[in-house]
């Protein structure tokens, strides 16, 4: 071998060698469960009783249905919607709550690692998406609410064209629901801007209430924008117990109220608890996609 050519092939290939890893690695990932630490979730709310109360009960009260002669009855079990939020950090844990035979609403975070590859399947399976678009929370940019935020420092034409390009990144989107946003949706003026381009876009509102104060559902109602409001965070505690105590106060207010909406997230214990649920929740329960309690 030419002694002018030994030290550029020394060189040459170890970076050939690392430039495959690199490149297996990146394989790798783009189709697996992400490792990267998904966004901060909601903020600290105050006690179940304390946001139960706050909710406009009349609202969530289902009217008897007419005697119809000749006409199927309708389904009078009480009805109960589930959205999962934040899902765009874990493909593997979007694609389980996806084989559950429950009709769940998606919430797909824009911007994130899996957003695309989640968004392609549960469209291929029929199932409803909405955008969890993220907004400004409180002690802001301590707490991040993650990319393609929507924030009060923007004026009326950036909020648009944040929501514009995330509601095309979710590709089939019904509606939108606030990742955060205790600071957001309490400010009426940013909020009328959102709700009033939902509703020429012919999309509904779910008010995922992060703050006791915020006039997200109040708003839309004002404009007739379709829209409701969670009723039970099922895991601010991710404990297995936990989730279990929220799961039952859901199933007790859809019993008394007749409708109820949960909001859980994509964590294993999450997953796990609503599986073990799913027959019950079949049986006893008309579990029905979000849009379907919007009014």
């Amino acid at each position: 071998m030419n002694k002018k050519k030994r030290p550029f092939l020394l060189i040459l290939l170890p970076a050939s060698l690392v430039a495959i890893i690199l490149l297996g690695v990146h394989l790798y990932i783009s189709t697996t469960a992400i490792t990267v630490a998904p966004p901060i979730y909601e903020e600290m709310l105050p006690s179940i009783n304390d946001s139960y109360d706050v909710i406009n009960k009349t609202y969530y009260k289902i009217r008897k249905p007419l005697p119809k002669s000749g006409i199927q009855e309708e389904d009078l079990r009480p009805k109960i919607a589930i959205i999962i939020d934040d899902l765009g950090y874990n493909s593997d844990l979007a694609f389980s709550f996806l084989k559950l035979n429950l009709e769940l609403s998606l919430s797909i975070l824009p911007s994130a690692p899996f957003t695309d590859i989640i968004v392609r399947e549960a469209n291929k399976k029929g199932r409803e998406i909405i955008l969890h678009q993220p907004m400004e929370p409180k002690d802001y940019p301590s707490v991040d609410p993650g990319r393609s935020a929507l924030l009060l420092s923007m004026n009326e034409m950036e909020i648009r064209q944040v929501l514009d390009k995330n509601l095309k990144e979710i590709a089939g989107a019904k509606g939108v629901n606030n990742h955060m946003g205790s600071s957001f949706t309490e400010n009426r003026e940013k909020m009328k801007v959102i709700l009033q381009e939902l509703k020429n876009r012919g999309l509904f509102y779910v008010d995922s209430r992060t703050t006791r104060w915020t006039v997200g559902f109040k708003q839309a109602r004002k404009i007739g924008l379709p829209a409701a409001e969670r009723t039970v965070f099922l895991d601010n505690n991710p404990d297995p117990k936990a989730i279990c105590v929220q799961i039952e106060h859901l199933l007790e207010i859809a019993e008394n109220l007749g409708s109820a909406i949960g909001i859980g997230h994509p964590y294993n214990e999450t997953f796990e608890i609503i599986e073990k649920y799913q027959d019950r929740l079949r049986e006893e329960f008309d579990v029905i996609p979000v849009s379907k309690l919007v009014r």
